[in-house]
């Protein structure tokens, strides 16, 4: 595990949470008091994100803290995934009441103050512009870095907790410019019926990401066989051992648990050679190596 990039990602979630915290409580308010529903949509998307930003900043405490703890048998590795499947289903309730209130604002829509809510949302899409900037080199360096490490596979593996965050952060982005698109029609044109649409758009958008997010850490924490992980490390084993059964699961979200049975069908190969060949194929936490058979030298 990178104690690097957990600290640098540590301090710049922590910068975000800050940011995001103060204009969700401008949005939230103004959007109350103004009436606007995609104002009130973008600031409850902004509380959705501080939720999930303050769990994935605990989270970097905890791995960090029990870096070294012998209580958890494949490291902490998982600790990510859970607050990533906790954020999740937080997430997905708060896109199902903004929808419920976007429907019921539609069929009875209620007077908007248009200066005050645009404003507050221009100062919005500023603090996640200046989010994204923040998070965006640690994302980039991350991605960058785990693209060099997995070439050999046709995938990889990345901080799952930050990648979710930082991608949600450019979701809000996308949000807060269809709450000022939707806010300037409504006050120019008098499309009113667009705010509570973009509001509709906004917690189906937060409904989309929770689902995805849901669906991706479950796989990890219900050990979700890596097929693809395993293929890749059946491919290099050919010619140095007859493969009886394998399984390889995620231990988190870059580093997997393989064990295997095996018959050894060259006696100049041992287990270490064949440990040696899964971990060039992929990172592993643990490897399990059980040989059923070996091939022995003939005696004459």
């Amino acid at each position: 595990m990178d104690y690097e990039h957990i600290k640098k990602a540590e301090k710049k979630t922590f910068l975000v949470i800050v940011l995001t915290l103060l204009t969700m409580i401008a949005e939230i308010a103004v959007g109350y008091f103004t009436h606007s529903m995609a104002l009130f949509a973008d600031g409850c998307h902004m509380g959705t994100h501080a939720l999930a930003l303050s769990l994935t900043f605990f989270t970097y405490i905890l791995i960090t803290r029990f870096a070294t703890s012998d209580k958890f048998a494949f490291g902490t590795g998982k600790f990510s995934t859970l607050s990533g499947f906790a954020s999740s289903i937080l997430l997905g309730l708060t896109g199902i009441f903004i929808i419920f209130e976007s429907v019921e604002r539609l069929f009875n829509p209620e007077r908007i103050g248009f200066n005050e809510a645009i404003l507050v949302a221009v100062i919005g899409l500023i603090v996640n512009a200046a989010s994204i900037l923040i998070m965006g080199d640690n994302h980039n360096h991350n991605h960058a870095a785990h693209n060099h490490q997995h070439n050999h596979t046709n995938e990889h593996k990345e901080d799952f907790n930050f990648k979710a965050a930082y991608m949600h952060i450019l979701a809000d982005a996308l949000t807060s410019i269809f709450a000022i698109a939707a806010l300037l029609a409504a006050k120019y044109f008098n499309w009113i019926f667009l705010d509570p649409v973009v509001g509709f758009i906004g917690g189906t958008v937060i409904c989309i990401w929770a689902y995805n997010l849901i669906k991706s850490t479950t796989a990890i924490l219900v050990d979700c066989e890596d097929r693809v992980t395993k293929e890749h490390i059946a491919e290099h084993l050919m010619g140095l051992c007859r493969i009886e059964e394998l399984r390889v699961w995620a231990a988190s979200e870059d580093k997997v648990n393989v064990i295997a049975k095996v018959e050894i069908n060259n006696p100049e190969y041992s287990i270490e050679e064949i440990k040696h060949k899964i971990s060039e194929t992929a990172d592993t936490a643990s490897i399990t190596i059980e040989v059923t058979s070996k091939v022995f030298p003939e005696v004459h």
